[in-house]
């Protein structure tokens, strides 16, 4: 059972968060990285991030329901009882908001900022709109921000610069993950912003675009870490 609300966190989506993070924070580390800061940013966001997932899997149960790919999902398959994901949910957030608030209360705050957007605004929109991607988008660019506000302290034009960089990112990344698993949304009945690749190859290819956008993302992260 532990594995089951483990997996409710979307790990590999917290992982990708908080690395990018992690490079923003080692970034804005000028002189020397406070490394129990750095260790409580880290551990922070990630049980933040990890909450607003476990939200958002509790709000998709219904629709995972109807995709093959999500359909074995704890909550889907009612392995787990609705209300004992939302108290671990808000257990994880309590954890998170107390580790970063020894960190940063500015980084707290960009970190906040991102759980509202993506629980309270990309989940409920998401199957009611194709649009809702820019919405994940702006939740999905906070991590460098939290990171470089616990570093620096401060939001500035380089986390400006990092939060755009971000969200355009995960455009083409989202579209591309929309276009090869086009049926899978569609029978669940969420709205894309794309059509059904026509051929097998043009799935092939969008499977493609996601991955090559993974590896920008990774050496984006490297580009940080060896710019300090």
């Amino acid at each position: 059972m532990s594995k089951e609300y483990f997996q409710l966190t979307k790990p590999r989506m917290v992982m990708m968060n908080v690395l990018v993070a992690a490079a923003a924070f080692i970034f804005a580390s000028h002189d020397t990285i406070d490394w129990r800061s750095f260790f409580a940013m880290v551990g922070g966001l990630s049980f933040v991030v990890a909450s607003a997932c476990v939200f958002n899997n509790y709000a998709d149960r219904f629709m995972d329901t109807h995709m093959e790919r999500t359909r074995g999902r704890a909550l889907a398959a009612g392995r787990i009882n609705p209300t004992h994901a939302l108290l671990f949910g808000s257990l994880l957030l309590l954890c998170g908001v107390l580790l970063l608030s020894l960190v940063h209360l500015l980084a707290l705050g960009v970190a906040l900022v991102g759980f509202v957007v993506y629980v309270f605004l990309y989940t409920p929109l998401k199957p009611n709109t194709g649009y809702a991607l820019y919405a994940g988008a702006v939740a999905g660019a906070m991590p460098p921000v939290v990171g470089y506000a616990a570093a620096a302290g401060v939001l500035d034009w380089y986390a400006l610069a990092f939060f755009f960089i971000l969200f355009f990112w995960q455009i083409p990344h989202f579209l591309a993950i929309a276009r090869y698993r086009f049926d899978e949304y569609s029978a669940a009945g969420v709205p894309l912003l794309v059509k059904r690749p026509r051929d097998e190859r043009e799935r092939r290819r969008a499977r493609l675009v996601f991955h090559l956008s993974l590896v920008v993302l990774l050496v984006f992260c490297a580009a940080l870490i060896l710019q300090r």
